[in-house]
């Protein structure tokens, strides 16, 4: 008797002392700043970088390409995370070849972005001080670097320069006189490939492209260690570049879906942070198709392609796990359509996640640790938060399953699209 009495008094204070669930509690919801001001102590970040913890990657995802104060709330992130963090890496959705040959020209980010990165980053004025940022730092202690790992290559860099330099590096091998010509004939396709003119080769040239661009590889052998001191002119470099313009061949001739990008980039996107970064911390700045952590498009393809894995999923487990999930989205407002530069307006539902969490906080932008705890109408089956081009929305289940954290916004704004 005085044994069961005893055990059961230590089972109550055991249980007592024990720390509450995350699923079980509730998550704070903090309140932080859309943009960053000229002098920023980031006290509103420190839940954030609490959050992340030690990771060494955090992606920035962006439900469209066209908010104009999720860019701003992007840019005010990736100073915290360099300022306060350590995170020294930026690596874009933007070409490979581009940012890297950009980057190391040291021309202004600001004037020399259009044609080299992804034209909605270039020409959006809420990204312009990112790139004023990324010049003023580029030579002090611990400066932040730039690179791109989109592997579709159509920017001026890849167009005037990518042919020529890959041809100097494969030169330095010794070929007889039958693979020089195999090489030149396989480099003005590639030429015409970044011109957008290979779109309509015939069978028969695609196969010779395709032949060819596995035959480069035996002239790119050596290990990515062994770069002679450049390793953005290494063998490694060069296969990740033929991996790039061969699914950009594949992907014009309709052999591969437009998501089979994502693999590629993945690769690219790996191999900048094992080879030609190693040990730096990376922030990758992305669409929420290629960095959520559940995968890209869930409706499949109505030409019946198979699904594939998205860059953040494509990435290997070790490098997955490091990864740290920034998702940002609005309630309501309007953003600028991509594609046609056509202002869309987005209205807010009344199972509206983002409004609710925002007005919890009184804020007009919120950060959320989604491993913190529960949300304010987290019992709320009806309860949505939007998903891709805010034309999707997403359970609480099912976003917990893609990101680890959410930055949302009452109100959301168009890009401002000019000419810098």
């Amino acid at each position: 008797m005085i044994r069961t009495a005893l055990t059961a008094a230590l089972l109550a204070t055991s249980l007592a002392c024990t720390p509450t669930s995350a699923a079980s509690r509730q998550a704070p919801v903090h309140p932080v700043r859309a943009s960053t001001p000229t002098q920023d102590d980031y006290a509103d970040l420190a839940p954030l970088g609490e959050a992340i913890g030690d990771k060494r990657i955090v992606m920035l995802d962006e439900l469209t390409h066209g908010e104009g104060n999720i860019y701003e709330s992007k840019v005010h992130t990736v100073r915290y995370l360099h300022e306060r963090k350590g995170f020294d890496l930026l690596v874009l959705e933007s070409g490979l070849f581009d940012v890297t040959r950009l980057w190391q020209s040291r021309l202004p980010l600001r004037a020399n972005a259009a044609g080299n990165i992804f034209y909605m980053y270039a020409n959006s004025a809420e990204v312009w001080p990112l790139y004023d940022y990324l010049d003023a730092q580029r030579d002090a202690p611990g400066a932040m670097q730039l690179a791109g790992f989109d592997g579709r290559l159509s920017g001026t860099f890849s167009r005037r320069q990518l042919v020529t330099q890959l041809r100097e590096r494969l030169l330095l091998r010794p070929l007889d006189e039958a693979q020089k010509q195999r090489l030149q004939h396989h480099l003005q396709q590639v030429q015409r490939l970044l011109d957008g003119q290979l779109a309509t080769a015939d069978a028969g040239a695609r196969q010779v492209f395709l032949d060819d661009s596995q035959w480069l590889l035996q002239l790119l052998p050596a290990p990515d260690a062994e770069h002679g001191g450049d390793v953005f002119n290494s063998d490694g470099f060069w296969r990740r570049i033929n991996a790039s313009l061969q699914r950009m061949a594949e992907v014009a001739w309709q052999l591969r879906a437009f998501d089979e990008h994502d693999p590629v980039m993945a690769g690219n996107l790996q191999w900048l942070l094992e080879q030609a970064y190693p040990g730096r911390k990376a922030v990758v700045w992305g669409h929420y198709a290629h960095l959520n952590k559940l995968g890209g498009y869930r409706d499949g393809h109505p030409r019946g392609f198979p699904p594939v894995d998205n860059v953040t999923r494509a990435l290997p487990g070790a490098l997955q796990a490091q990864a740290y999930v920034l998702h940002y989205a609005g309630a309501q407002g309007s953003y600028l359509d991509y594609i046609d530069q056509q202002v869309r307006k987005v209205q807010a539902r009344p199972s509206q996640l983002e409004s609710r969490l925002t007005a919890t906080a009184a804020a007009a932008a919120v950060f959320i640790d989604l491993h913190a705890g529960r949300l304010p109408g987290e019992d709320d089956p009806a309860s949505r938060l939007w998903g891709m081009d805010y034309a999707d929305e997403l359970s609480l289940p099912e976003a917990r399953q893609r990101f680890d954290g959410i930055w949302l916004l009452d109100g959301i704004t168009p890009a401002t699209y000019e000419t810098p």
